[in-house]
């Protein structure tokens, strides 16, 4: 599988303060942050609708497995398990993600991952001086501990872990896996994805599921 890891050692200083909640088709509401024009949630979505109202439909068995070849709309609950939708979302087919019926509220869009990239620059880049290091592989050691309670982007992360295409589910309280909306090659697209020490740079699996983050530009 190709890869490329970005692992980020953090030190912390950027343009950012709270604004108000927004809300998703089902009710759902979620807090936002601005970092410089940019909107983002800080929670991980948990809409069962596209904005017009047609369901997500999720597969009868938790642990189906996806034929990685036809793009799929499921979502799934962190580790098959409900008891997390309330607190980490749900994992979402990147189908579902580029769904032109929209998976974020109106107005609201899944970022690409160059608009990922420009918000994890201008959290944790050279300017506040961080060292970045770029690898063609995932053999790295973590050096530096990424606090985030002093995130505010991250403070409520809650680490959903991942599904993969045979239906098995990975690092549940680990890691938080983010889609982005850019194809890598077939079956792949780009994703980001953070620990307690990191965050990285990664294709995935189209039919896999992940965590999903809403954005959007304001011109305020």
């Amino acid at each position: 599988m190709k890869f490329r890891v970005l692992l980020l050692l953090i030190t912390f200083s950027c343009n950012y303060f709270a604004q108000n909640r927004i809300q998703d088709i089902d009710g759902n509401s979620y807090q936002v942050i601005r970092i410089d024009s940019t909107d983002w949630m800080t929670t991980n979505l948990k809409t069962t609708r596209f904005s017009n109202g047609d369901s997500i439909p999720t597969t009868k068995n938790s642990k189906t497995a996806l034929s990685n070849d036809t793009n799929k709309v499921y979502r799934w609950a962190p580790a098959g398990d409900n008891e997390r939708i309330k607190n980490q979302g749900y994992l979402y087919t990147w189908a579902s993600v580029v769904d032109n019926r929209g998976i974020c509220p109106t107005g609201w869009k899944v970022p690409s991952d160059s608009e990922w990239k420009m918000m994890v620059d201008k959290l944790f880049t050279e300017a506040n001086s961080i060292p970045v290091t770029e690898t063609e592989n995932a053999n790295f050691t973590y050096k530096k501990k990424l606090d985030n309670r002093d995130i505010p982007l991250l403070k409520e992360v809650e680490f959903a872990g991942g599904r993969m295409t045979t239906g098995n589910y990975i690092f549940p309280q680990s890691f938080a896996y983010y889609w982005s909306t850019t194809i890598d090659y077939k079956g792949f697209a780009w994703m980001w994805y953070f620990s307690s020490t990191s965050v990285n740079h990664y294709n995935f699996e189209v039919n896999g599921g992940l965590s999903v983050r809403c954005m959007r530009t304001n011109s305020n």
